[in-house]
């Protein structure tokens, strides 16, 4: 059973913040190659994810294809102000090309579901 915090009586859980990413319209000029900001993208959330910091991350995007927008990220951080200077590193917005809109949030409810295969070394979440 979860310890129950001092504030509210409510169990303790980590603090989230989502980040709404939206794309800026008209976009400055980085100053280096749209592909080599994306790969440092998938590289700073590859990190994030290993220090335990990222929860999820992804585009809006249909299962077509098509784009909704640019996406979300789910950070575990102590403060509003901890999580927004972790994510003013997150490349497209480093470089001015996307802004974020952070809000509070404490997963409550829901599942995953784990599947390890070790002969065939998969992992998959469901």
């Amino acid at each position: 059973m979860a310890e129950q915090s001092k504030q509210g009586g409510r169990p303790d859980r980590p603090q989230y913040y989502v980040f709404w990413m939206t794309n800026v319209d008209p976009a400055p000029e980085p100053g280096k190659p749209v592909d080599e900001i994306r790969q440092e993208h998938f590289a700073y959330l590859t990190d994030l994810e290993a220090r335990g910091i990222l929860l999820a991350a992804g585009p809006f995007m249909d299962s077509d294809g098509s784009r909704h927008g640019a996406g979300m990220m789910i950070l575990r951080a102590s403060s509003m102000a901890d999580a927004d200077a972790i994510a003013a590193l997150e490349p497209y917005r480093k470089y001015g090309l996307r802004t974020h809109s952070p809000t509070p949030w404490q997963w409550a409810e829901g599942s995953v579901t784990q599947t390890f295969r070790m002969k065939a070394k998969t992992f998959e979440v469901v």
